[in-house]
């Protein structure tokens, strides 16, 4: 499971020197940090760190979205994920998530700062399911306008 440290560590510095979407940047209640890749397209990635821990146990979750078409003020993504603390000893996967997240911009023409209402149930590997709720601001950085959603 060393091994899985470094791949994983691998995978996140590639993914940050490959992708040529916009990022997005959310900050999440109960200290937990997102970033996540364009939600204009139908998939996008999130990642998120829950800093609330050491770093030794310190989870970390992996989303895929599928996200529905953007409305005039919000936006729904639906989405599977894997939660897991990859520093620790040995490697463990925590949970299986279902991400429900609903985005609501504020400002009708400027759609780079988003409200968000996550609610996820997590399949817990050693317990058993519990429902996670998140409430975060979301600002989407690109190179483009994307008001224009």
């Amino acid at each position: 499971m060393k091994n899985f440290k470094h791949i994983f560590i691998i995978i996140l510095f590639s993914l940050g020197l490959e992708s040529y979407s916009q990022i997005a940047v959310t900050g999440y209640s109960n200290y937990v940090l997102g970033i996540n890749t364009s939600k204009s397209r139908a998939i996008s990635f999130e990642l998120k760190i829950f800093t609330n821990h050491y770093v030794e146990d310190m989870p970390i979750e992996g989303n895929v979205f599928y996200n529905f078409k953007t409305k005039e003020y919000h936006r729904f993504s639906i989405g599977l994920g894997i939660n897991l603390s990859p520093f620790s000893s040995p490697d463990q996967v925590n949970s299986f998530v279902i991400p429900t997240v609903l985005e609501i911009f504020p400002i009708k023409d400027f759609k780079k700062i988003a409200i968000i209402f996550e609610l996820a149930p997590e399949l817990r590997i050693e317990d058993d399911v519990a429902i996670r709720s998140l409430f975060g601001i979301r600002y989407t950085f690109d190179k483009k306008n994307s008001s224009k959603f």
